[in-house]
């Protein structure tokens, strides 16, 4: 009688013994499928060597690459497509091209194409991601409805990079930025990098959309146009510089502080601007520009209340030859307050020892290290003593 109570619990381990021998089973069966595939796609690979080979050749010439001779297998297909595309992604421009015509001509964009229309969700993740490495032109209308239906799924990533490597028109472009950004409006950076994954230039949409009333897709823009060779119309970033959003303006601000032909008279002012983040950028545009006529006033700016100002006014005054040095110097000696004297010194020493290094390696140098060491101990009535490793050498 006392071994009715352990019934059930034999029932329970009996279930669960079952269900563990099933669990494993169904993974030993699919580790041996997915062998299988691989033993399948290296046969494959290894019987069109040859055809690679051909590819390789013919890949740079003017002639549009043959697909392989012969009925294929679709496993034969498959592996065919695995080659075809880890070539895609490592080359650009016709060569791409000419590779992605071959995925069309074979039917692999057809066969992917017929998957975006299947019950499976990850199968259609799986065909959009493939007919963007493939730059299925054709298909971009479909990725573009495909994505406006993933909504805020992280998912919606996947398939607005492969839209736009398939879009062949900017208002294409456009669309797959503006759905993103309704979706995900804090991505910024990675949206624009998917935009810089299209064939096309993204810089006239994105000054199309600094227009916008949508902070959200102003700065998007304004990131994107950071990685672009064109900085965008002047005069909407120099509107944009006042704007009230403060993440619009401190961007807007660092695409005009890039543009060679911004006055140097507005980089001063910018270097007095109530973001720290726009006197930092001003203070190392003037440095990266060589602006002597801002040396009074990335000396003013060491005194700043933030460290990344006075860091790059330190750094940007050495960029400014023998004036900017003897201002460090005067300010590391002068300065009354501690945070201002330390990026002075700092500087100075830096860029003493980087003299230093360089005089020990070319001669030619001894000349500029003289001067910055004559500089320092006149100001500081101390000789400088450079790190022993740095030392110049003497000729016999």
């Amino acid at each position: 009688m006392w071994t009715e109570p352990l019934q059930p619990a034999f029932s329970v381990a009996a279930a669960l013994g079952v269900l563990i021998a099933g669990g494993f089973a169904a993974l030993f069966g699919l580790r041996a499928k997915h062998r299988l595939q691989q033993e399948k796609t290296a046969f494959y690979l290894d019987k069109h060597l040859s055809y690679f080979s051909y590819l390789s050749m013919h890949i740079d010439g003017k002639e549009p690459l043959l697909p392989p001779p012969g009925q294929l297998e679709a496993a034969e297909l498959k592996a065919i497509q695995r080659k075809l595309i880890e070539w895609i992604e490592t080359l650009d421009g016709a060569p791409r091209d000419k590779l992605s015509d071959l995925c069309s001509q074979m039917g692999l964009v057809r066969l992917e194409r017929e998957r975006l229309g299947s019950s499976r969700h990850s199968e259609r993740i799986d065909a959009a991601y493939h007919l963007g490495i493939m730059r299925a032109g054709d298909c971009a209308e479909e990725l573009i409805a495909m994505l406006e239906g993933e909504g805020r799924e992280s998912t919606a990533f996947v398939v607005g990079r492969a839209a736009a490597k398939c879009a062949t028109e900017p208002q294409q472009l456009r669309r797959i930025a503006e759905q993103l950004v309704k979706t995900h409006p804090h991505s910024h950076r990675l949206i624009a990098d998917i935009v810089a994954s299209s064939s096309m230039d993204p810089a006239p949409m994105y000054s199309e959309l600094l227009t916008s009333r949508e902070d959200a897709l102003v700065v998007t823009a304004l990131v994107g146009l950071s990685g672009c060779k064109s900085q965008g119309p002047l005069a909407v970033l120099d509107k944009l510089s006042s704007a009230a959003d403060k993440e619009v303006r401190i961007k807007a601000v660092k695409l005009l502080l890039q543009s060679p032909a911004f006055p140097a008279q507005r980089i001063r002012a910018f270097l007095r601007h109530p973001d720290w983040e726009i006197r930092a950028a001003a203070a190392k545009a003037a440095g990266e520009q060589r602006l002597l006529i801002c040396l009074d006033d990335l000396q003013h700016a060491l005194s700043d209340d933030n460290w990344w100002v006075r860091r790059h006014s330190a750094h940007s005054l050495v960029r400014l030859g023998m004036a900017g040095f003897h201002a460090l110097c005067e300010t590391a000696c002068a300065a009354e307050d501690s945070p201002c004297r330390e990026s002075a010194l700092e500087a100075v020493k830096a860029e003493l020892e980087h003299a230093a290094l360089a005089a020990a390696q070319d001669m030619k140098q001894q000349l500029y290290y003289n001067e910055l060491t004559y500089q320092y101990q006149k100001t500081f009535n101390d000789r400088y003593a450079s790190h022993p490793a740095y030392a110049p050498r003497i000729s016999s």
